[in-house]
């Protein structure tokens, strides 16, 4: 991801947008911000992954008939680098990555500060994807019907 600097409010750092069009922003600035949080199950294609120490996170997809995402949600439990991790990818597939393209190495490329310990966040993301790519509308459907 190339980056350039965007212009700032007087007084504060510029800031970074990446060549998606996707801020750079650090931990602490995406949990602050948080805009990508939502209903990720009523989403037609849904996927879930677990983690280590009861770490949850569901991405929930609204794709095009093109295949092209057009709304990414996410909801997780409260770990902040898995929150600002599954924030950002969300941003991501809405600028329009691939769902195939998405992989841990770019969202920890665009995520600086996030503790070592905590790196691993960024698979579970991953993993929430591609279980979101592969279920089928229908099952989601039915699934939250009963």
């Amino acid at each position: 991801m190339k980056s350039a600097q965007v212009a700032a409010p007087l007084g504060a750092a510029p800031r970074e947008r990446t060549s998606e069009g996707v801020r750079s922003r650090n931990v602490a600035q995406r949990v602050a911000e948080l805009r990508w949080g939502g209903n990720a199950a009523a989403a037609p294609r849904c996927g879930e992954a677990r983690g280590a120490g009861n770490l949850i996170v569901q991405v929930g997809l609204w794709p095009d008939a093109s295949g092209r995402v057009q709304r990414a949600r996410w909801r997780a439990t409260t770990c902040a680098s898995l929150m600002a991790y599954a924030d950002l990818a969300c941003e991501l597939l809405e600028s329009g990555v691939a769902p195939a393209a998405l992989d841990a190495h770019a969202l920890q490329a665009g995520l600086p500060g996030v503790h070592p310990l905590h790196l691993d966040r960024a698979d579970l993301i991953v993993r929430a994807v591609r279980a979101a790519c592969e279920s089928k509308a229908e099952t989601q459907t039915q699934g939250r019907s009963s």
